[in-house]
This record gives C-alpha cells, sequence and structure tokens, in this order.
C-alpha cells in the first residue's frame, strides 16, 4: 500500500488521467482511483474534494497542457497565422488526449467543471488580448465567436465520427474551415 505521505495532488491526477485514457471517463470513480493508486478512498479525499472536483482538476491541468503546448508554437507569430497555430495545436491537443477532450468540447461537463471552464475562457481571452482583439466590441465578438465555434464544432464532428473521410481529406477540410473563419477577422492581418 502506497504511503499517504508519498501520495501527492499530481499523483492523484496524473492517476486519474491514466484511469480516464484506459477505462473512459464514465468509469472513473473515487474507489477506481483508490485502488489503482493502492490507498484507501478516504486518502483521495484529502486532494479533491468529490470526483466532480477530481474531474475539474483534470480538466484544467489538460487546458495547462494545451496552454503549454501553444505558447511554444505561437512565439514569435501573429495575425491571422497566430489563429491558425491556435487552431491546429488545439485540435492536435485534443487528438493527442482524445479521452480529455470531452471535457473541453462538452458544454454539460463544462457547466458542471466551473474551474476547467474558467481556465478554458482565459486561455482564449489571453490569445485574443495577445492580438489585441476586443472581444468586448461587436465585431470582436461576432468574429471570435464564429472562431471558437469553427473550431470546436470541428473537433467535435471529427471526434464523434460524423466526418466520414480519409485522414488527409479531415485534415484538408480542417484548415479550410479554419481558414474560412480566420479570413472573417476584419480588424487583423
Amino acid at each position: 500500500m502506497v504511503k499517504r505521505r508519498t501520495l501527492t495532488q499530481k499523483k492523484v491526477i496524473e492517476q486519474a488521467n491514466q484511469l480516464i485514457a484506459e477505462n473512459g471517463i464514465d468509469k472513473l470513480t473515487i474507489r477506481s482511483l483508490a485502488d489503482a493508486l493502492d490507498v484507501r478512498p478516504q486518502s483521495i479525499y484529502n486532494y479533491v474534494d468529490s470526483l466532480n472536483d477530481l474531474l475539474d482538476q483534470v480538466g484544467v491541468a489538460f487546458v495547462h497542457e494545451i496552454e503549454q503546448r501553444l505558447m511554444h508554437h505561437l512565439m514569435g507569430v501573429s495575425g491571422k497565422e497566430a489563429l491558425m497555430v491556435f487552431a491546429r495545436e488545439f485540435r492536435q491537443g485534443c487528438h493527442e488526449q482524445q479521452h480529455l477532450a470531452p471535457l473541453l468540447l462538452n458544454p454539460n461537463d463544462l457547466h458542471q467543471l466551473q474551474q476547467t471552464h474558467l481556465t478554458l475562457v482565459t486561455l482564449y481571452h489571453q490569445m485574443f488580448a495577445s492580438l489585441h482583439l476586443a472581444e468586448n466590441e461587436p465585431s470582436g465578438l461576432v468574429e471570435s465567436t464564429l472562431y471558437r465555434s469553427a473550431l470546436f464544432g470541428f473537433i467535435m464532428q471529427e471526434m464523434g465520427g460524423f466526418l466520414q473521410l480519409p485522414a488527409q481529406q479531415v485534415d484538408e477540410r480542417f484548415e479550410q474551415t479554419m481558414q474560412l473563419a480566420i479570413d472573417q477577422f476584419s480588424t487583423i492581418d
């Protein structure tokens, strides 16, 4: 049995992520996590308040992972090119962690996962602010809403199996879809 003093927040989140990858979000329970960590379920509650809190913490960690990926790839990129890089990297992050993507893409989950939702919204606001796009102005709000809708909608269709195309054609369609949305931005080049 793992000693309580060796259990950490990071280990709890990493093990939860692994269990989600192996069995799906719906199969994750505090008991299954405790069993995987070889601790009593009560020990898990030293790090999370509930199963929903655990999923929220996993979601926040996933958003931070995507954020790190984005920071690396957006270095020195600006304008409409930055919007395309953001879209590509966000999509790639969702592909690499398909088991966690529903935490970001499912509006019902985001409603319950308040910290994940806040972290994701903050990430978007940071990107749009860095591009000097005013989301609080009518045109900026419409453009950014269209962009997010295209990005999330495409990924949801892709992961939901709605695009019955070879991978290369799906990639091409993604590029075309995002380019159409990005071309609507009248305030940046």
